[in-house]
């Protein structure tokens, strides 16, 4: 009983921790995005929100699996853990999709209702790659030690938020470089690496 209160408390102080750092880093770039008028930095901090809430996900399946077997699960509350390694999945898919929907929708606008990203969406890529990649490597060392698909779930997802950042930071410098078009097909890019 002792080692599964340890396990518990690790992945719930693990997924809290993504939950401060992707609260503050979404804020941080959906400020960034709307200040540097840049739809990739909005995207990106649309998928890290999408963090926080598949971090609660991760606390809620954790809560769950600890559980005592019971008269209707004989065996424990161990699936539960999977199933939030599935629902976490799931929102991943949605969110992914609806950033693809609005920047194909941005593209379909055109060039020249493109405007050029600031420098200040392009530093926000750059500090939201490393922060994201140290909350990756953070997640995962405690996934491990505890053996926990959620908690690994979780982790790749931090992974996959690091790989779109340099999606935005690739899309966001090529329109400050003159190619106002390469700011919309960074938030394709970031749809498909969610």
């Amino acid at each position: 009983m002792g080692q599964e209160l340890d396990f518990e408390k690790t992945a719930t102080r693990v997924s809290m921790v993504s939950v401060i750092g992707n609260t503050i880093l979404s804020l941080l770039k959906l400020l960034a995005g709307i200040l540097a008028h840049s739809g990739a930095m909005i995207s990106d901090a649309v998928h890290s929100a999408s963090d926080v809430l598949s971090s609660f996900i991760v606390i809620i399946g954790v809560k769950l699996s600890v559980r005592a077997p019971d008269k209707e699960h004989p065996y424990g509350h161990e699936r539960f853990e999977c199933v939030a390694a599935i629902v976490l999945s799931v929102v991943l898919a949605g969110t992914g999709l609806l950033i693809g929907w609005g920047a194909v929708d941005t593209i379909r606008a055109g060039a020249e209702a493109q405007t050029m990203p600031g420098l200040l969406a392009l530093i926000a890529a750059i500090v939201s790659i490393a922060a994201k990649e140290a909350m990756y490597w953070y997640t995962r060392y405690y996934a491990k030690r505890l053996n926990s698909p959620a908690l690994m779930a979780n982790a790749w997802h931090h992974r996959s938020d690091a790989l779109s950042s340099v999606g935005a930071l690739i899309g966001i410098a090529g329109a400050r470089l003159g190619v106002p078009m390469m700011d919309p097909l960074a938030s394709v890019v970031i749809c498909a690496f969610i």
